[in-house]
């Protein structure tokens, strides 16, 4: 079980790491770091509020909106996709 959990902070490094590098390359990282933000947490907030209408359903936890901040929409998918896998 230890494996599992020093893989997935090897795997969240490597991911912070590939949003900042993009961040710095596109030339305005500030800027796109903060939109990165604000759409992961939006997409979380639209699906909890359409979720009565929908049936999906991503839990709101510290641990999500930490995820939809720092890594976006593409957390967003993951959190919707890890209880399909893991079913």
């Amino acid at each position: 079980m230890e494996i599992l959990k020093y893989g997935a902070i090897a795997v969240l490094i490597i991911g912070a790491l590939a949003v900042l590098v993009c961040a710095v390359k596109g030339g305005k990282p500030l800027k796109s770091l903060l939109l990165n933000a604000f759409l992961g947490i939006a997409i979380m907030a639209v699906i909890d509020l359409t979720s009565k209408f929908t049936g999906v359903h991503v839990p709101i936890n510290r641990w999500t909106v930490i995820g939809a901040a720092g890594f976006g929409v593409p957390a967003v998918c993951g959190f919707l996709i890890l209880p399909i896998i893991f079913k």
